[in-house]
C-alpha cells in the first residue's frame, strides 16, 4: 500500500501543469478585444445618444411638448389711447385669422370619399339616401371658390396652401371682422370641413380717426396674426405699459392627439394692458391739420409742412399734424397725394431695377411715416427774432425808446445784407422793426448783445440740446452750434445772419419751446405728450407734472416781449395777417431760404391771448412752388412770404382754438365799428324805433317812403353785413323786385370794392387780409356778372399783392 501510494504521489507529479502564464495572456488579449469591440460597437451608439440628448435636444423635446400638449396663447388686449378730453384715438379690437390645415383637408376629401362608397354598396334606396353626405364634395377647386368669394383672396393663392399637402397651418387672411368670420364659419360647418378650415381669435389695432395725430400716436406691427409690439409713435415708446401680458392656455395631449381637457389642463390669465392719456386734444388736432391741408392745396405747397400747438404755460402739445402723413389703419399704403405721384413714377420708370424700385419705395414709407417737427431740422428765418429781442431786452442794450434807421441794407464786413423792403424801413422805433421784421436793425440788436451773450442765450433757450419731448427721433442739433461759429474770424458776420435766423438749423419743437418761455413768463418748459397711464379700473398709474427746464427771462421782459409781438400782428406789422378782430394776438412771421434754389419755408409762430397766452402755435410751409423760376409769388397770385401765406392760415387756427376754448371775444370800438352785424327784423315798428333798434346793432339806416311803418326791408332779418352798412326801410311803399348785376371787384383795394357794392345795391363781406394799402381783392363767391336780389351780400377774399422785398428776407 505504501509503496502504491508513493507510487501513485510519484505519478501525480508527473502530470503537466497548466502554463498559467499563457492562461493570463490568453484572457488578458481576449478581455483587451471585448473592450476594443465593445467601445468600437459602443462608438455610434454614444454619438447618436450625445446627438439626441446634447445637440437635438431643445428641438426633440420642443417635438414631444407638441405632440403631448396643445399651447394656445391667450391674447391680452392692448391698452386704448386717448385725448385729453377721453376720446379714444388707438383701440383693440375684436378680429379673427382663417388658417387652412391642408394635411386634415385631405382626411376630410377621403371621408367623403369612404361615405359616398359605403352608402353606394347599400342596395336599400332610402338607406343609400340617408348614408349620402349632405353636402357637395369638398374638393379643393371649390374649396378655394368660396373662400375667395368670402375673405377676397385670390384662389390661386388659396390652392397654393392646399397643395401643402403635409401642413397643418396655413394663414390665408388676417384681421377678419366678426361677420366674415361667421360666414367661413358657417362654410366650414355645412361642408364637413369644421376640422381643416379653422376661424382662430386674434386681435387687431382700430384707429378711428384714421390719419389724426399720425406722427403721434404711430402704429403697431403684428406677428402670429395678432397685434405683437408697437413699431412707430407713443405706440412704441410706451409699448410696454399699453402691451399688457400674454396669457397661456396648456391641454395635455393622448396617444391619438386628442385634447384631454380639464383635469390636463393648465391656464395661466392673461393681463391687459394699461391706459395712455395724452396731452393732444383731437378737436384742436383737427383744427391744424385742416389748416395745414388748405394751404398746402392753397399755395401749392410741394414737401408739407407742419403746425404744431402747445400750452405755453405747461409745456404740453395740444396738437401735433404733419404734412406728408398717412392712415394709422394702412400705414404701409401710401394716400399722400404727392407722394402718390412719386410713387407712380417709380413703378412706371422701366430703367429701374427690381430692387432699385423696391428701395425707393420703402423710402417713400418711411418720408411718411417721419415726424417732420422732431427729425427735420431747418432754418427758422424771422421767427428766431423773438428769442433775439428776448434777449435784448433782458441784458438792456435795447429799450423800447431806442430807435433804428433802415437804409435797405446792412454792411457786416465785406458783406451786404438786404432788407425785406429794399428802399428801407427808415427811422424806426423797438416795436416798429420788430413789426417790420427789419434785418438790419436785428443784426445792429445782434450787435450790441455780443457774440458772447448771443450763444450764452442760444444755450439757454434749449438749441443746444434736446427738448426731452417724449416723442421718437428727437435728434441733437448742438453740432450746428459753437462758441467759434461767433468768435472765428467769419463770426462778426455769423452773427449778423443768426440774429435773423439764418445759416443755423433748429427743430420746430426746439423753436416753438424757445418761443413758449418767451411770452409764458420767461420759464423754459419741457414739452410732453403723456398725461397719464391707467389702469383697466381708472386708477393712474404714472401722470407727468409740468416740469421747468429753467428761468430763461425775468416776467417783465416777457411782458415786454408779448406787447411788442402783439404789434407785429397790428396793420401794418409783417404778421397783419393773422389779425382777428375780439383776439389779442401776438407773433412772429418768418420766411427762411433752404440752399435749394426757390425754396422757401414759410412760417407764422403765434401765441393768443397776447396778454395771458393759452395757446402758441408754429405753422410752416414747405416749398410753396413758385409760379416760375425765380419769382416771389405762386401761379395763384400768393406772394411767397410767411406774412402772406401763414400768419393768415394762423390767423384762423388761432381763432377756431380760442373758440373752442371758450375764451370771450373782447371788441374794441373800431372793432365793432367793422365787424359783421346781423340784421334785425323792424318790419310793423315805427321810423324812430326801427332807425333805433338798427342803430344799436351798429348799422346805418335809408329811409324810402312816408308811410308810419315799417313794410319791408333790404336786407332781410338773419343776414350778416358789415358794421356800419345801410338797411333800407320801406315805409308803405313796395320793395323793388328788380335784379341787379355783381360787378367784378377782382384787383380792387377794400374801398374801392365796397363802394362798387353799395353802388350796385349789394353787401360787401370781407374775409382774409383786409388791411393795408398793398391788399387787394383776389376772389368773389359770386361771379361778376350774376343777376342777383337787391341786398345780397357778396363775400371778397383779399390778399397782399405785392412786396418789395425777397423771399429769403425772413418777413
Amino acid at each position: 500500500m505504501q509503496y502504491i501510494k508513493e507510487n501513485g504521489m510519484r505519478n501525480d507529479k508527473k502530470r503537466p501543469q497548466p502554463d498559467r502564464k499563457a492562461n493570463r495572456t490568453i484572457l488578458m488579449r481576449t478581455l483587451f478585444l471585448m473592450v476594443v469591440c465593445g467601445v468600437v460597437a459602443f462608438i455610434p451608439l454614444f454619438i447618436r445618444l450625445y446627438s439626441i440628448q446634447i445637440v437635438q435636444h431643445d428641438e426633440l423635446e420642443a417635438k414631444a411638448l407638441d405632440q403631448q400638449t396643445w399651447d394656445q396663447a391667450v391674447t391680452a388686449n392692448r391698452g386704448t389711447i386717448y385725448d385729453s378730453k377721453g376720446s379714444p384715438l388707438a383701440m383693440s379690437a375684436e378680429a379673427y385669422y382663417i388658417q387652412l390645415a391642408p394635411r386634415e383637408i385631405i382626411e376630410r376629401q377621403q371621408e367623403y370619399r369612404e361615405k359616398v362608397e359605403k352608402a353606394q354598396a347599400e342596395s336599400d334606396p332610402e338607406k343609400r339616401e340617408k348614408l349620402m353626405p349632405d353636402y357637395p364634395e369638398p374638393t379643393n377647386e371649390s374649396i378655394a371658390e368660396n373662400l375667395s368669394a368670402i375673405l377676397g383672396v385670390g384662389q390661386e393663392e388659396i390652392l397654393k396652401r392646399l397643395a401643402k399637402t403635409n401642413s397643418a397651418y396655413e394663414v390665408i387672411k388676417s384681421q377678419v371682422e366678426r361677420d366674415v368670420a361667421d360666414q367661413v364659419r358657417s362654410y366650414a360647418s355645412e361642408n364637413g370641413l369644421s376640422e381643416g378650415i379653422y376661424v382662430q381669435p386674434s386681435s387687431k389695432r382700430y384707429y378711428p380717426n384714421n390719419s389724426l395725430a399720425a406722427q403721434v400716436i404711430g402704429w403697431v406691427n403684428y406677428e402670429n396674426n395678432t397685434v405683437s409690439h408697437g413699431a412707430y409713435g407713443m405706440e412704441a415708446i410706451y409699448d410696454e405699459e399699453l402691451g399688457g401680458k400674454v396669457g397661456r392656455v396648456v391641454t395635455a395631449k393622448n396617444g391619438r392627439g386628442t385634447q384631454m381637457l380639464y383635469r390636463y389642463e393648465d391656464y395661466e390669465d392673461a393681463i391687459d394692458g394699461n391706459d395712455l392719456h395724452l396731452t393732444i386734444d383731437a378737436t384742436i388736432q383737427y383744427y391744424c391739420e385742416r389748416v395745414l391741408a388748405e394751404g398746402i392745396e392753397k399755395f401749392e405747397v410741394q414737401d408739407g409742412g407742419f403746425a404744431i400747438a402747445m400750452d405755453p404755460k405747461t409745456g404740453a402739445i395740444l396738437a401735433w399734424a404733419n404734412s406728408p402723413t398717412y392712415d394709422l389703419n394702412n400705414p404701409r399704403t401710401i394716400s399722400d397725394p404727392v407722394l402718390s405721384a412719386k410713387l407712380d413714377a417709380i413703378k412706371n420708370d422701366s430703367s429701374l431695377s427690381d430692387e432699385e424700385r423696391s428701395k425707393q419705395s420703402t423710402e417713400l414709407l418711411y418720408e411718411q411715416w417721419s415726424n417732420k417737427a422732431i427729425n427735420e431740422p431747418y432754418e427758422p428765418g424771422s421767427t428766431f427774432k423773438s428769442m433775439v429781442l428776448a434777449a435784448a431786452l433782458e441784458e438792456g442794450v435795447v429799450s423800447e425808446s431806442d430807435t433804428f434807421v433802415c437804409t435797405g441794407s446792412a454792411t457786416v464786413a465785406d458783406r451786404t445784407i438786404k432788407c425785406s423792403k429794399r428802399t428801407g424801413h427808415g427811422t424806426q422805433t423797438l416795436a416798429q422793426a420788430v413789426a417790420n421784421s427789419c434785418n438790419p436793425a436785428f443784426i445792429a440788436i445782434g450787435q450790441r448783445l455780443g457774440a458772447e451773450k448771443f450763444y450764452e442765450y442760444v444755450e439757454d433757450f434749449g438749441f443746444l440740446s434736446q427738448t426731452g419731448i417724449d416723442m421718437m427721433g428727437e435728434p441733437n442739433y448742438s453740432v450746428f452750434w459753437s462758441e467759434d461759429l461767433f468768435t472765428s474770424a467769419n463770426g462778426i458776420t455769423n452773427l449778423a445772419t443768426a440774429s435773423f435766423g439764418q445759416r443755423f438749423k433748429v427743430t420746430p419743437i426746439q423753436l416753438l419751446t424757445a418761443a413758449a418761455s418767451v411770452v409764458n413768463g420767461g420759464h423754459l418748459m419741457k414739452p410732453y405728450v403723456m398725461e397719464s397711464i391707467t389702469d383697466a379700473n381708472g386708477n393712474i398709474l404714472q401722470h407727468t407734472e409740468p416740469t421747468e427746464v429753467r428761468q430763461v427771462i425775468s416776467e417783465q421782459t416777457s411782458e415786454r416781449c408779448r406787447s411788442i409781438l402783439e404789434g407785429v400782428v397790428k396793420p401794418p406789422g409783417t404778421g397783419k395777417g393773422a389779425y382777428v378782430a375780439g383776439y389779442r394776438i401776438g407773433g412772429k412771421t418768418g420766411s427762411s431760404e433752404t440752399e435749394e434754389k426757390d425754396h422757401t419755408i414759410v412760417s407764422f409762430l403765434g401765441f393768443a391771448p397776447a396778454d395771458d397766452p393759452q395757446v402758441i402755435v408754429l405753422l410752416a410751409y414747405d416749398n410753396p412752388k413758385p409760379v416760375a423760376p425765380g419769382a416771389n409769388t405762386t401761379a395763384g397770385g400768393w406772394y411767397i412770404s410767411g406774412g402772406s401765406m401763414a400768419a393768415p392760415q394762423a390767423g384762423k387756427l388761432l381763432t377756431d382754438i380760442l373758440d373752442y376754448m371758450g375764451v370771450a371775444k373782447q371788441y374794441t370800438e373800431e372793432e365793432k365799428a367793422a365787424m359783421d352785424m346781423v340784421v334785425p327784423s323792424v318790419l310793423g315798428m315805427t321810423q324812430a324805433n326801427a332807425t333805433a333798434r338798427l342803430k344799436e346793432s351798429g348799422l346805418d339806416v335809408r329811409v324810402e317812403g312816408e308811410g308810419d311803418t315799417v313794410t319791408a326791408q333790404i336786407p332781410a332779418q338773419g343776414v350778416a353785413i358789415p358794421g356800419g352798412s345801410q338797411v333800407i326801410l320801406y315805409m308803405g311803399v313796395e320793395k323793388p323786385t328788380d335784379k341787379v348785376t355783381v360787378p367784378n371787384v377782382v384787383g380792387m383795394n377794400r374801398e374801392q370794392a365796397q363802394t362798387a357794392m353799395t353802388n350796385a345795391g349789394l353787401y360787401l363781406k370781407s374775409t382774409g387780409l383786409t388791411v393795408g394799402s398793398d391788399v387787394k381783392a383776389e376772389s368773389q363767391t359770386i361771379t361778376a356778372g350774376t343777376q342777383v336780389e337787391r341786398g345780397t351780400v357778396v363775400e371778397v377774399h383779399f390778399i397782399q399783392s405785392t412786396a418789395s422785398g425777397g423771399a429769403g428776407t425772413g418777413i
